[in-house]
């Protein structure tokens, strides 16, 4: 099977895997090759993401490097058809390990010389990568914001990651990762702009629709900031619908914070205020480096995009707390939006699922 790393806006192909954008017209990269799915090709002996392995990329299953992330258990709340997928109970205690075990078996498949990994992130993608570069022996050097979790940077240390502030906003944390791998020669993995990060995150659509025995929700709710569970989750579903193992597609919403929405206000053409700063401090990218691919992919499936405010969030955060379900801000968004729109979901008798994406343990409200 031919696989190869193509530009998403142009349609130029890599001329090396490492490259995290086009190096001709500077857009996002996307993994190519024959997607398919079959019910039968499912290793069910593998309780993981890795299940999936034959509908994954080739160069994935070369080395898998894996910790047992994935096929977390879905929750029914509220005695109603509103679902609640527990996606932070991975090894990291968020739903970047999918991306973190995809993104490292491609690279040290390929790549046994690769000692050393750079990664800027608001905090779980750091973690994530800390602790799959530790499993697999290889240093990592995380670039942060100041004023990032405490918690967060405590987990990343606790794995041997180096962890180094930048002053600035989002994206200046993310160009001085850049730079800085670039002149050491260290490999700059950059989860936002990987597209073997991505890659990862389809499994999640796979095990929605299997964990929902080939029926998934009519709506999914998903907290959105650099957009790799958005655009895997867009995938997954339409490599299971073009395979015929489900019968339609789950409309996908796309949430972020009110404070920082930069998708929201393009995909509804809205001129854009300054960002603040939100309770939801891992949604935090200004100017996501996808967000042209997510609007695009969203209009083309039929989603849309919603902002929820800060009080929502709260609100959110503490209903799914009293239902057993402890996240933080940030992984209640999806449910802010969810429940703004209670009635008539239940009133209609659809189905929704929302995605809780990071441990409440990681950011309990009272600590920045």
């Amino acid at each position: 099977m031919k696989e190869e790393v193509i530009c998403y806006r142009c349609g130029g192909q890599a001329e090396d895997d490492v490259e995290v954008r086009c190096s001709r017209c500077g857009g996002p990269l996307t993994v190519s090759y024959e997607r398919s799915f079959a019910v039968a090709g499912i290793r069910r002996s593998i309780s993981s993401m890795w299940r999936y392995m034959r509908f994954l990329p080739p160069s994935l299953s070369a080395k898998p490097i894996t910790l047992g992330e994935g096929f977390t258990p879905i929750a029914k709340i509220l005695g109603q058809e509103i679902y609640v997928k527990l996606d932070y109970l991975t090894p990291t205690g968020s739903f970047k390990d999918r991306g973190s075990s995809a993104l490292l078996s491609h690279y040290l498949g390929r790549r046994a010389t690769v000692k050393t990994l750079v990664e800027d992130s608001s905090g779980n993608a750091g973690a994530s990568l800390a602790a799959y570069a530790a499993y697999a022996g290889l240093d990592c050097i995380i670039y942060v914001q100041r004023g990032a979790g405490p918690l967060k940077l405590s987990q990343i240390t606790a794995y041997g990651g180096h962890v180094l502030t930048v002053d600035g906003g989002r994206e200046d944390v993310m160009r001085a990762a850049q730079e800085a791998a670039r002149e050491a020669g260290y490999l700059y993995v950059g989860h936002s702009w990987n597209p073997y990060f991505i890659e990862g995150m389809t499994t999640m659509a796979f095990e929605i629709a299997e964990q929902m025995e080939w029926n998934p929700p009519d709506r999914i709710y998903v907290p959105t900031s650099a957009g790799t569970l958005l655009l895997g989750l867009l995938r997954g579903f339409n490599t299971l619908h073009a395979a015929g193992v489900i019968a339609g597609l789950p409309k996908i919403l796309a949430v972020q914070p009110m404070a920082n929405a930069p998708l929201y206000h393009a995909f509804k053409g809205l001129e854009r205020p300054a960002p603040q700063p939100s309770v939801a401090d891992a949604l935090s990218f200004t100017d996501p480096p996808r967000l042209e691919q997510m609007v695009r992919e969203l209009r083309i499936a039929g989603g849309d995009v919603v902002a929820v405010s800060e009080d929502e969030i709260l609100r959110a955060y503490r209903e799914l707390a009293i239902s057993g379900i402890y996240v933080e801000p940030s992984a209640a968004v999806g449910y802010a939006a969810l429940r703004r729109e209670l009635d008539t979901i239940v009133s209609s008798g659809i189905s929704v699922l929302t995605i809780a994406t990071g441990s409440g343990l990681k950011r309990p409200i009272g600590l920045k």
